[in-house]
């Protein structure tokens, strides 16, 4: 009897440390945060002339990319902590993925509060960064891909896009794969990061290699931006040739709202052929809810691209119906010309018109989650 006691009393003892070792590392998990996060953008789109003709459409991933991801953060201690994002992009309209799973960004890193982050893996590239959510700050969120370039630029030759021109001066977001991103923490108002995509590429460090620049200034209303990207791409002059970007532009708090400046240049290293782009606009609060903005940019071609020109006006009017959902309606209008008087208008996301002129017209809703 005491030998079964004994026994018994054993295998409770060993159940208890099982238990234990099993929650220890749950314990050990809740020093950090994993969250489930995303957004969803869906309305209907009406385009005045593709290839000739009126277009209505249901658009998704227009005011803002339709987005899920998982972001995991744990606090190592001393001011440093470990992060990771993998984020995927999505057609809300069918559902299928755009790109691989994870192919807007997927990364690891290490953030340092005196010493800034490192991050390794698929990431955004500071035309983005800096150029697009430092620079609009509080006006981002409702800045519309359509605001954004394309137009009769398609010679650029910019490769993996059915068009050479789309988003050509990187504004609307694009990643560099098999990158290191370094950015500083604020070193009082000011902000520096550079990137490095690795071309692995035996014999050669530069062939189809990425580099990208960032510096932010913040001082009171006042917020500057510059950026540089350059990506070589295997296509373009076997991988030792590629896009080059920069650009620079601000913001300034006026009134309730602010003004917005921005100026870029695309180029076609192995061709010649370049963009730049002026553009001005706006965003003021019109009700507590209620936002209204504003933008015009003028885009100009060389030589080499017939000196084809684009000049286009956006119009958004956003409602937010609650911290995580908004409806809105936008319009935006693209005039294009050139030496040849064949330049054809094209306003992002949209077909290319049979002529210098396009409109496009949208009613939306945004969900965050």
């Amino acid at each position: 009897m005491e030998s079964k006691q004994k026994r018994r009393s054993q295998r409770k003892h060993i159940a208890i440390i099982a238990g234990l070792s099993f929650f220890a590392p749950v314990a050990a998990y809740a020093q950090s945060s994993v969250s489930i996060y995303g957004l969803i953008d869906t309305g209907i789109d009406y385009v005045s002339n593709v290839g000739g003709k009126s277009q209505a459409s249901l658009g998704t991933g227009v005011l803002s990319p339709n987005l899920f991801g998982f972001r995991g953060n744990e606090d190592l201690g001393g001011g440093l902590s470990a992060n990771f994002v993998l984020e995927g992009q999505f057609n809300a309209g069918t559902g299928a993925s755009i790109g691989n799973l994870f192919a807007h960004q997927s990364y690891v890193g290490l953030t340092d509060a005196k010493w800034g982050s490192v991050k390794f893996g698929s990431q955004l590239d500071f035309m983005f960064t800096s150029l697009a959510v430092q620079r609009y700050g509080p006006m981002f969120p409702y800045v519309s891909l359509q605001n954004l370039r394309q137009g009769p630029f398609n010679a650029l030759g910019i490769p993996n896009q059915p068009s050479g021109a789309f988003d050509f001066d990187r504004v609307a977001g694009e990643h560099l794969s098999n990158a290191i991103k370094y950015e500083t923490p604020d070193l009082n108002g000011f902000k520096f990061g550079a990137m490095q995509a690795l071309g692995g590429q035996p014999g050669s460090f530069s062939q189809n290699s990425a580099q990208s620049f960032g510096a932010d200034y913040s001082y009171g209303p006042f917020q500057v931006d510059a950026a540089y990207t350059y990506v070589k791409y295997p296509t373009i002059n076997n991988g030792n040739s590629g896009i080059r970007n920069w650009g620079i532009g601000g913001r300034m708090a006026v009134a309730q709202g602010f003004v917005d400046v921005l100026y870029t240049s695309t180029q076609n290293t192995f061709t010649g052929g370049q963009v730049d782009v002026y553009e001005i606009g706006g965003m003021y609060p019109i009700a507590p809810a209620t936002h209204v903005v504003a933008a015009y940019q003028f885009m100009k071609g060389n030589a080499e691209l017939n000196n084809n020109k684009a000049s286009q006006l956006n119009l958004t009017l956003d409602y937010s119906l609650s911290k995580r959902t908004n409806v809105y309606t936008s319009v935006t209008y693209q005039r294009a010309s050139g030496d040849n008087n064949e330049a054809q208008a094209q306003i992002i996301l949209s077909g290319p018109a049979d002529g210098s002129n396009q409109t496009a017209f949208r009613v939306g809703m945004r969900h965050f989650f």
